[in-house]
């Protein structure tokens, strides 16, 4: 993952959407600018600004100890002003000491190559040590948090914030190496020299990475190791146990600022599950994704924009529900499922499109660390192909028989009432990596969808469209399980006449039965003879529709006209030839029960409406009744 990460990081940073190295996106403005006229005499004017979308030096240290940064930095550091809102600043004058012996260093160091960018430090020095910012009169309203950058007004320079200089991130970029660097058991600090993991350069290892990331509350270090017996990158070599992850700082830095980028970018992260208690809980499950796109990609015969491609990519987590209420699927799932039918090609010569790669780790926040729970590394060429076979087998008939559409990894967690984040990342791993959906998920949906059937209509609309909703989302779930990779996947998107397992034709009479209570009761029924008995036809065929057909014959069927009275003899007689009612059905055979109780459902209710229900217009070729 690191890998990967430092990847993205640095085609983010060429295309100008991460800072550099060291550097940070800060919320606070540059509040004022000194600029500096060498003279003779030296003279300073104080302005104020608002400069925003300024990168600037990043010291993680700083909120736990005086740390200053380079020609740039709060007030209080660079010109020792120490006026706050409430009181005055105790510390400025340690903070302001700091700063200038910072400063003092950067005018040694052997970095500093540039003659212009020496000069102006050294006028910046000479203003500091005679304090003339102190003589302008706006510096009484210089607050110590205040931000302040130096910008001289003549020579190569002119007009220039110096710590903008390539030269001044250089020195930066050193000077946070040393500051990143292992500590032995006293505190000192150890310099290990090694190979990068990642870019394989030779220098100094960091101990920690530098800059702490953001999940949800708070934030954490990407990485973190209990135990010397992780750190077996280090065998054999002369190198401190501290430095387990064998980075050089600037892959460490780029690493964590991409994670950010990602973290805090809706299109790049979902949430999804969320433990509302607590912050650090282990069940919170977050995902971050990313495409590795060398070149711009060709769908059908057009360019494709990545942007795009990545959220319907992301449209099969979905964000969590923060309230309980029927939302529309989102429409870049059903675009999802019609990019997945045409071609995917790269835009450019050469390249294949195993080149493109989607990624995707997902990741719990643990008391002040970051733990990896998943990570997905896959080709977009083989992501294409266990996307379709996913979103085949989840794509389903709607309750009313209106509609067809596959429903996201939020929804179906959210329909069986009972987060588990073994199951989300199972989840996961069947849409985007193709392993076969777990059957441990029938255990979990087939009592849930019992239960949802027996309970009846709502009385409030929105609460009744949940209920569908769900019922069509664990009835889609069943179907993942029994029907992936196969060619069931497209024969039980709607009721296919065809079929003839003896548990599928039960679901099937069980539906037909209802409809004839309904339709013999011009269907003003509230409740029906399914919530008395779904339970007991879906699990003990043999021992309940006998009772059924007998109650069905004398009470319903003669009131309901020719096309039930055809459907139930037709079920029956295949019934008949697959060898009568099971006695007793397991959990696939449950699954396969409530989906010849939906498909058969669904095909009454689209029938509604537009007069008689007719097998022709139901069904498609593999559907149709023979």
């Amino acid at each position: 993952m690191f890998r990967e990460l430092v990847e993205l990081g640095r085609d983010l940073e060429a295309r100008g959407k991460l800072p550099p190295v060291g550097f940070y996106s800060y919320t606070e403005p540059i509040r004022w600018v000194v600029h500096i006229w060498p003279g003779p005499p030296l003279k300073v004017w104080l302005e104020e600004v608002e400069l925003t979308n300024r990168p600037r030096p990043y010291d993680p240290g700083r909120t736990s100890g005086l740390r200053a940064l380079p020609l740039v930095h709060e007030a209080g550091y660079a010109l020792g002003a120490s006026k706050q809102k409430n009181g005055s600043d105790k510390r400025v004058a340690e903070k302001h000491r700091v700063f200038r012996e910072l400063l003092e260093k950067f005018l040694r160091s052997p970095l500093v190559s540039d003659p212009a960018l020496r000069e102006a430090a050294g006028w910046v020095a000479e203003v500091l040590e005679k304090r003339l910012v102190q003589d302008d009169p706006r510096f009484g309203e210089v607050q110590s948090k205040d931000w302040v950058s130096f910008v001289p007004e003549e020579g190569p320079l002119a007009g220039q914030h110096l710590f903008e200089h390539p030269e001044v991130m250089a020195f930066w970029v050193a000077e946070l190496e040393e500051r990143c660097l292992a500590h032995d058991k006293k505190g000192k600090p150890v310099a290990s020299v090694g190979e990068c993991a990642i870019c394989g350069s030779t220098g100094a290892l960091i101990g920690k990475l530098p800059l702490q990331v953001k999940l949800l509350r708070g934030t954490a270090p990407l990485h973190c190791l209990n135990e010397d017996a992780f750190v077996s990158y280090l065998t054999g070599r002369n190198i401190s146990k501290q430095v387990h992850l064998g980075l050089c700082f600037a892959c460490g830095d780029t690493a964590s600022r991409a994670f950010d980028y990602l973290s805090n970018n809706p299109r790049h992260r979902k949430n999804l599950l969320r433990d509302k208690n607590k912050a650090d809980s282990l069940a919170n499950q977050i995902a971050v994704y990313w495409l590795k796109a060398p070149a711009p990609l060709q769908v059908g015969d057009r360019s494709i924009d990545l942007e795009d491609l990545l959220a319907s990519l992301g449209s099969l987590m979905v964000e969590e529900r923060t309230q309980k209420k029927v939302q529309a699927p989102p429409a870049d799932l059903a675009q999802l499922d019609r990019l997945l039918e045409l071609p995917w090609k790269p835009g450019a010569a050469g390249l294949m499109l195993d080149a493109y790669a989607f990624y995707l780790g997902v990741l719990s926040p643990n008391v002040g660390r970051v733990a990896l729970r998943e990570w997905f590394s896959v080709s977009l060429e083989a992501l294409k192909e266990n996307l379709r076979h996913f979103l085949q087998a989840l794509i389903l008939v709607s309750p009313k028989g209106d509609e067809f559409r596959p429903v996201s990894i939020a929804v179906l967690a959210e329909a069986l009432d009972l987060p588990d984040p073994n199951l989300t990342r199972g989840l996961l791993r069947a849409a985007y990596l193709g392993y076969r959906p777990s059957d441990g998920l029938l255990a979990r949906a087939v009592p849930r969808l019992r239960v949802l059937w027996t309970k009846g209509r709502r009385d409030r609309p929105d609460e009744e469209r949940q209920r569908l909703e769900h019922i069509q989302a664990l009835t889609a779930l069943l179907k993942l399980v029994i029907s992936y990779g196969k060619e069931d996947a497209v024969n039980m998107e709607e009721l296919d006449f065809r079929r003839s397992s003896p548990p599928y034709l039960c679901g099937r009479l069980l539906a037909v039965l209802e409809e004839a209570q309904q339709r013999a009761a011009n269907f003003k029924l509230n409740t029906t003879l399914v919530d008395r008995f779904y339970g007991a036809a879906s699990t003990a065929p043999a021992s309940v529709f006998g009772n059924l057909l007998r109650l069905s014959t004398t009470a319903h069927l003669p009131e309901v006209g020719r096309e039930v009275n055809l459907l139930v003899e037709e079920i029956l007689s295949r019934l008949d030839k697959a060898g009568g009612f099971p006695r007793t059905l397991n959990l696939p055979q449950q699954a396969e029960f409530a989906l010849g109780f939906y498909h058969q459902r669904a095909y009454f209710r689209a029938g509604r409406g537009k007069g008689k229900a007719s097998e022709s217009n139901q069904g498609g070729k593999i559907n149709e009744r023979p």
